[in-house]
């Protein structure tokens, strides 16, 4: 009985294995995709769904933090009139999330080049 799936060195990566149990067993370097079966329900558009409302309702609170609430009247509510009063954070987090949004693609990038070389 030969093994189905073996784990190679980094250094035959690039090379294929010469295999002991003929031509007909090749071993490769990672597993094949796993496939669904078809009555197990696709999620994806549901997480896209939220994806966009959580999106959606992050921009409109930092729009409201932003320039909303600079124009409110107060409130007697402690954490919107502290959003009123903010004038640092109100900002620091938008400009931080281009820092963010920049390191998470360079991340991605970093892990795409890693698991196809």
């Amino acid at each position: 009985m030969h093994p189905t799936h073996r784990r190679r060195t980094s250094k035959t990566i690039l090379f294929p294995r010469v295999s002991s149990y003929g031509s007909e067993s090749t071993i490769y370097a990672r597993r094949m995709t796993l496939h669904v079966p078809e009555h197990v329900p696709d999620t994806t558009p549901l997480w896209g769904y939220a994806l966009l409302t959580g999106t959606f309702f992050v921009f409109m609170i930092s729009l409201y933090w932003m320039v909303g609430s600079k124009w409110a009247p107060m409130t007697n509510i402690e954490w919107l009139d502290w959003l009123k009063e903010d004038e640092y954070y109100c900002l620091l987090v938008p400009i931080t999330a281009i820092v963010w949004i920049y390191f998470i693609i360079w991340n991605w990038m970093g892990m795409k080049f890693f698991r196809h070389n």
